[in-house]
């Protein structure tokens, strides 16, 4: 898809899920909700979102620990400032320099960090599905919300299970092996960039599922698991911080339910930062418990903007301390 045509299509998905957040909204009502906020539930806040961030560090710590041990210092504002690059750029770039970077400063293949941050991806999905099936099953019995989330779940489980394939009977090699013996027969001026294409994919492929290797050890991957729940479970702690701050009378149901519809949310296309989608999915989540529209788009407002504060200064601070610019991995560091 051309630049400009991918850029309408994400603007256009964005002024829908906006439409559908702020028609039939009270301004006033709006504003008077966030005006009555207790602050000191936002001076919380940041903590809660430090303490999530920093678990997903130590998850990452883990998740290639096989390969390199990385300090939980250097993982944890790492994973931070992935999250802060995550929003405010599009393409998933945080999750692209985090590869760049460890792979330069650990003197690892990148390819194959970017395979462990799918890996990672893939197991947010488990434990966000996980919470929104016991939500749904214990708090909210929908029909269309079960088969939904158990069409979802079966999507994640299953990219489990083909990264758990993939790595423990590896056939890259072979099948490139195959290909090349029947494709003999080709003239000399295509077999020639077809085999460097074909060597190329063969050895790309095996670094990306050498990415999955922490699947091979049962205990590391319980304890990376463990961890993935801590990260979810401070997650929700940060929706509920926000909630309580708007003074209301939700138990810790509603925040499952908003934190399953948000990440679900975030895999649709739209502009950075993840507005519209991002707002929508907690409406959804509240009309769940039939709350003010209004108080939603407050508490998405003031937690979004609370994480993205949050992200933006250990990210500056990250860039500044290691002489980062943006520039030595938009150019210079591809993955390769």
């Amino acid at each position: 898809m051309k630049p400009l045509l991918k850029n309408f299509c994400l603007i256009l998905i964005t002024a829908v899920f906006l439409y559908l957040v702020f028609v039939n909204i009270d301004f006033n009502k709006l504003l008077i909700t966030i005006k009555n906020i207790d602050i000191p539930y936002l001076l919380i806040l940041p903590i809660s979102i430090i303490i999530s961030l920093s678990f997903r560090g130590l998850c990452f710590k883990f998740l290639i620990s096989k390969s390199v041990n990385i300090p939980l210092k250097i993982s944890a504002p790492l994973c931070i400032t992935g999250a802060a690059l995550n929003i405010f750029l599009p393409a998933r770039a945080g999750d692209i320099f985090r590869a760049i970077y460890t792979g330069n400063k650990f003197k690892i293949d990148k390819i194959k960090i970017l395979g462990t941050v799918m890996l990672e991806r893939v197991f947010d999905g488990i434990v966000i599905l996980s919470l929104l099936l016991f939500g749904i099953f214990i708090y909210n019995r929908n029909p269309l919300a079960q088969k939904l989330s158990l069409l979802s779940a079966l999507i994640f489980f299953g990219a489990f299970l083909f990264a758990f394939i993939a790595v423990k009977y590896n056939k890259i090699n072979s099948i490139c092996s195959f290909i090349e013996q029947k494709s003999s027969f080709l003239p000399e001026k295509i077999k020639h960039p077809f085999y460097s294409f074909l060597h190329f994919t063969n050895k790309t492929c095996n670094s990306f599922i050498d990415g999955f290797e922490v699947l091979k050890y049962p205990k590391t991957l319980f304890l990376s698991l463990l961890f993935f729940f801590a990260v979810w479970l401070f997650e929700c702690l940060n929706f509920y911080i926000v909630i309580q701050g708007f003074h209301c009378a939700v138990n810790w149901s509603v925040t499952l339910f908003i934190i399953s519809f948000i990440a679900l949310a975030c895999m649709i296309p739209s502009t950075s930062i993840f507005i519209g989608p991002y707002q929508y999915a907690v409406i959804a989540a509240f009309n769940i418990y039939h709350l003010p529209k209004e108080t939603a788009i407050a508490v998405s407002i003031v937690e979004q903007t609370g994480v993205m504060i949050t992200t933006a200064i250990i990210a500056l601070i990250f860039f500044l301390k290691n002489n980062i610019k943006y520039k030595d991995f938009s150019k210079k560091n591809k993955i390769n």
